[in-house]
């Protein structure tokens, strides 16, 4: 076999989901480039790479060591798109074998204690590098620079996002369609958040406590409602704005949707500990649940809730089928998954529908020569439901830049990181305004 080009590079993706294509788009637009995708459903990946000359399609299971460690050793890089409690024995392999990783996930405690080792070998183990998080923080990185170039200083910060169907397809009650996996939807409601305001700290044990939600007026769009997202703190340091008294992150969704959330997490219907399923029905446990005769739930759900029996609430567990006679399954199930489920039954896009995505942020900051000022940096993106939906492409289009930068050898980073560096996030976000990434800045006088 000839020895391989040392211009030719090859990428390892790993997963075939829904944020896929416009990271493959990406990746095979780069010459000298070639692809391996690797995943379960090995039909999906031959579909992802159909008519790619340098696309590869591979079965492969993360947890199978020997085959992971095969693949990843063939790689100039590896970009993992797997569920995020995957990536850590990925990780691991790209150490073995010295090659840098890209994910669009959350820094885990269990990925952050292989940043000493990453440095030592000088690997890159680069993460949240999608939309929330991954956009949010170049673009709020840009902005903090910038306003320290100019010797001002950043009083406030708040950061917002969400994927929602755009608003002519907002057309069932919860406000909401599937772009990614209902499950992580759903485990997310059970997040632990936390946030500063007013110089204090405030800690919850979910996202949709009353005295956590709040709404954002979002042009083109109108009203929505915020909730905290995860730890906003933790963006302190990376950011450096340890000294703000008010530091919020938080996800966008149409009205009504944290308080049917909440709901469910009194219900305990989004526990992961598995239930005894067999002879039942959504409305029988239901019926367990509130100690009800099954013919009396709905009413007895609305007592338990607080509302009346014809509150959207109610109306939202009934068209999801959560007070239907459907059954459930024979084999113990965690009641999360029962929801699941549902979601992925009824909350999905029609073809042809489109998705938006709405990333903000916004900014107090001082003024030369005195007062303050709020900037407000914002994106907006459509995207047609499927493989190019807004969710995908911003999330697979700034891993595909971020790994397209170090294939050419333009970032010097080692250990584990996420993209606030210069070296990332200026390249970056000029490649998605070439691809039609339209981000708008405002600045408003608040003297």
């Amino acid at each position: 076999m000839p020895a391989k080009d040392a211009s030719e590079k090859s990428v390892l993706v790993l997963g075939a989901g829904l944020v896929v294509r416009p990271l493959l788009d990406e990746l095979f637009a780069r010459p000298n480039t070639s692809v391996t995708v690797a995943a379960l459903n090995i039909d999906r990946a031959r579909q992802l790479v159909e008519g790619h000359s340098r696309g590869r399609a591979v079965e492969l299971d993360s947890s199978d060591r020997a085959r992971l460690h095969e693949e990843v050793g063939r790689a100039d890089a590896v970009v993992s798109l797997l569920p995020a409690t995957l990536h850590v024995p990925v990780a691991k392999a790209c150490l073995e074998h010295r090659v840098p990783l890209v994910t669009s996930s959350y820094v885990s405690d269990e990925m952050r204690a292989l940043d000493q080792e990453a440095q030592s070998l000088g690997v890159l183990l680069l993460n949240e590098t999608g939309l929330d998080p991954g956009i949010d923080h170049m673009m709020a990185a840009e902005v903090i620079r910038r306003v320290r170039k100019e010797g001002e200083e950043i009083l406030a910060f708040a950061s917002y996002a969400g994927g929602l169907p755009a608003p002519a397809n907002n057309d069932n009650p919860w406000g909401y369609k599937l772009s990614w996996s209902p499950r992580a939807v759903l485990v997310s409601a059970r997040s632990h958040v936390q946030y500063r305001e007013g110089g204090e700290v405030h800690q919850f044990p979910h996202p949709y406590h009353p005295g956590a939600v709040r709404s954002l007026e979002v042009p083109r769009v109108g009203k929505l409602e915020v909730y905290p997202t995860r730890d906003s703190l933790k963006y302190q340091k990376p950011y450096r704005l340890e000294h703000l008294k008010d530091l919020f992150r938080g996800t966008l969704r149409y009205p009504g949707w944290c308080a049917t959330l909440r709901s469910l997490l009194e219900l305990d219907l989004l526990s992961l500990e598995p239930i005894e399923c067999k002879g039942l029905t959504y409305r029988s446990l239901l019926a367990q649940r509130l100690a009800a005769p099954a013919g009396d739930v709905e009413t007895k759900l609305a007592a338990h809730l607080g509302v009346e029996p014809g509150d959207d609430i109610i109306e939202r567990f009934s068209w999801l089928g959560l007070l239907s006679d459907r059954a459930l399954p024979e084999q113990p199930t965690a009641p999360l998954d029962l929801v699941a489920t549902l979601f992925q039954d009824k909350l999905q896009y029609a073809p042809g529908e489109q998705d938006l995505v709405i990333l903000e942020h916004h900014f107090i900051a001082t003024r030369s020569g005195g007062g303050r000022r709020k900037i407000v940096k914002r994106l907006q993106v459509f995207g047609t439901a499927g493989d190019h939906s807004a969710m995908a492409l911003t999330v697979g289009t700034p891993a595909g830049l971020a790994c397209g930068l170090i294939l050419d050898g333009k970032i010097s980073l080692t250990g584990v990181r996420i993209p606030v560096s210069e070296e990332l996030t200026v390249p970056i976000l000029r490649g998605l305004e070439e691809r039609g990434f339209a981000i708008e800045e405002v600045e408003e006088d608040l003297t």
